[in-house]
């Protein structure tokens, strides 16, 4: 079980419900930017959330010594961020949790992403690392709410088994989580797609939702 994660492009609204959720659970958590002050910044916003020691970084100063790598930047960042951090990340662990979309003023789409997904692609940019996609169906909003727990389920797809159990392991460190394997990342897709979905039925209802696997 990792024991240290780093969250490259984790200042944003789900990496901090991560980063905070992890720490929570006891994990040692550096929050990665581009910029080491942004890094700081979000670090010292989600220490005060979860009561536990975060850390914040540079993204590149973040991985050192990272057990496992999450992604979370927008997927307008997903090729330059790996493409300057790819020899960084080497073979390890690296989850993404970005989710190509497009919104308008009607509707959120799901981009239409030629390697088949934001995890496929970050695969093919970052050869070396054993990719997983997961939490992409996760709010944001109860995420950072730490006294909410989410009643969901995280589909994790990926083709290094030891990574997708070390993923499974990692979800089910959340509060009412629980963590699903969902076959080869190819599967990540559909997976991203579910996020566009839901974000709509969000804005209909007013609400925030989750998918939940019913029969296993």
């Amino acid at each position: 079980m990792a024991k240290r994660i780093a969250l490259i492009g984790g200042t944003g609204a789900e990496g901090k419900g991560l980063a905070a959720r992890f720490a929570r659970a006891g994990l040692d958590v550096c929050i990665g930017s581009r910029s080491a002050e942004r890094g700081k910044e979000a670090a010292a916003e989600v220490a005060g959330l979860c009561g536990r020691k975060v850390s914040g970084a540079t993204n590149q100063d973040a991985l050192k010594g990272a057990d496992l790598i999450l992604l979370t930047v927008p997927y307008s960042g997903l090729r330059e961020t790996l493409r300057d951090l790819a020899s960084d990340i080497g073979d390890r662990i690296l989850v993404s949790a970005v989710v190509p979309l497009e919104f308008s003023r009607f509707r959120i789409a799901a981009l239409d992403v030629p390697d088949g997904s934001a995890a496929q692609e970050a695969q093919l940019l970052v050869p070396s690392a054993k990719v997983v996609g997961a939490f992409q169906n996760l709010s944001a909003g109860h995420l950072l709410d730490l006294d909410h727990e989410i009643d969901g389920d995280v589909i994790v797809c990926g083709d290094h088994p030891d990574a997708v159990r070390e993923t499974i392991d990692l979800a089910n460190l959340i509060p009412g989580v629980r963590g699903i394997n969902g076959g080869p990342l190819a599967n990540s897709r559909y997976v991203e797609e579910i996020t566009a979905l839901l974000l709509n039925i969000n804005r209909i209802h007013r609400a925030e939702t989750h998918i939940k696997i019913a029969g296993i």
